[in-house]
């Protein structure tokens, strides 16, 4: 790693340019981008699994903490890099001047690629089952067999590539009328329709029991795991890790109060987590469904509660399409990583690059296809292991190469409440052992058959 003074010259001709590189129209503008990255499918099934098993109210307590502490510190670091050196993470920890920084790039565009690839095929079984629905709703015969879906490559491939079109479609608008227009369109629909799936599943028989077993604390479920979760949950949930969080700070404007967005992000998407354990938990309890179902929760489990309600074909198609939508916009986002690269780093247009991942990315999908498996372990790897790994390069390029004058002043820039110097050393040194911790600790629970 460079000292602060010999990047020095290096990183401030980005800042100076900063005004010729697009970027979002307002500050409001900016929370619904950044927030239409970090909510997705985790905020629906992970989260309302998690609170339902680690403690109800005792869980959400702590992850309120660990949001504060740790999320919104690492998601304003990640910003600063972006906007420092108005670059994605293809040449950002190069031109901070981290040694070995374009080999990190490499990695983590690789990492984004993949990861990208199976979210997209989990995201078609939610078009899928939406479609489904919607069909069900007006008398047509639509089958919903989810080891049926997953048996089937062809069908699966079809509904990647709609949505995978429909993601680079929007990107191919730009990052105003596509990422920034779409997400003041889809995170207000996302909360109203939630909202309103929330009215109906407390008026079932036994939900208000339910909810109030959820919203109460359990402090004997809280185990020495209790903390790893939380931390691995929020790291995951507001898409912290290097990629996505950086390229979209790379289009926040010089005015930007850094700080206020973090805040207002990590509002955004502790208020979906809650909003949908609010709705899936209880309606799992009055149906006497495990909790520890996962993933399945939403394919296999939630269709059997939606089939037990009047008019539940409605209810179910609404659910899934709004999941689909605010999913999409994280899809997005690590489209935008592999545009941005291709922009910065070999001067395409962007419709060639996203032609190049419309292309790399359904041929990609074809293992995830075939294979939940191959999904799931490529998840361990991608999002479990990578992504946390990704963050930690981004903290050490933001705090060790960057400085701390440059990162405070980055971050101090137009922030209305004052940023004190220990916030640096906490996202130096705190920060980083917290992730690792985690890291390792998962690690080690798995190849000891004692997963948390």
């Amino acid at each position: 790693m460079a000292p602060p003074e010999a990047s020095a010259a290096a990183t401030r001709a980005p800042s100076n340019s900063a005004r010729t590189r697009s970027g979002f129209s307002s500050a409001w503008g900016t929370v619904f981008a950044m927030a239409g990255v970090a909510i997705g499918l985790g905020n629906v099934w992970r989260f309302p699994y998690m609170m339902g098993k680690y403690g109800g109210l005792s869980f959400l307590l702590l992850y309120l903490f660990i949001v504060v502490a740790f999320g919104i510190p690492a998601l304003m670091a990640e910003w600063a890099l972006g906007r420092h050196t108005r670059l994605g993470p293809w040449r950002s920890f190069e031109r901070a001047g981290m040694h070995g920084g374009r080999w990190w790039s490499y990695l983590l565009l690789i990492t984004v690629l993949t990861a990208g690839s199976y979210y997209g095929v989990v995201l078609a079984w939610v078009l899928y089952y939406t479609v489904a629905f919607s069909a069900r709703g007006v008398g047509l015969a639509w089958p919903l067999d989810f080891a049926g879906l997953t048996g089937t490559a062809a069908i699966q491939m079809l509904f990647a590539a709609i949505t995978t079109g429909l993601g680079c479609a929007a990107l191919y608008l730009g990052v105003k009328r596509g990422i920034e227009s779409l997400s003041r369109l889809i995170l207000p629909l996302f909360f109203g329709l939630f909202v309103i799936l929330l009215v109906r599943v407390v008026t079932l028989p036994g939900a208000w029991a339910a909810l109030r077993t959820l919203l109460q604390p359990r402090w004997l479920d809280v185990t020495a795991t209790t903390p790893v979760a939380a931390v691995g949950q929020a790291f995951f949930s507001l898409g912290l890790g290097g990629t996505f969080m950086v390229v979209y700070g790379s289009y926040m404007r010089e005015e930007e109060d850094i700080p206020r967005g973090a805040a207002w992000t990590a509002v955004a998407d502790t208020a979906a987590a809650l909003l949908a354990a609010m709705i899936v938990v209880p309606a799992a309890l009055v149906f006497d469904v495990p909790l520890s179902s996962g993933p399945p929760l939403m394919f296999e489990v939630m269709p059997r509660v939606f089939e037990q309600i009047p008019s539940g074909s409605l209810f179910a198609a609404l659910f899934f399409a709004s999941v689909f939508l605010v999913a999409l916009l994280s899809l997005m986002a690590a489209y935008e990583v592999v545009v941005a690269a291709c922009q910065d780093a070999l001067g395409w247009a962007r419709g060639s690059a996203l032609t190049i991942v419309f292309v790399v990315e359904l041929l990609l999908a074809i293992p995830a296809t075939l294979s939940v498996t191959y999904i799931e372990y490529s998840d361990l790897l991608c999002g479990s292991t990578m992504q946390p790994v990704g963050g930690v390069v981004a903290l050490v390029a933001v705090t060790w190469c960057l400085g701390r004058t440059r990162t405070l002043d980055e971050i101090r820039r137009n922030a209305r409440l004052p940023i004190p110097v220990w916030l640096f050393y906490w996202v130096k040194f705190g920060i980083p052992v917290a992730i690792l911790a985690v890291l390792g600790y998962g690690w080690a629970s798995r190849l000891l058959g004692s997963p948390p």
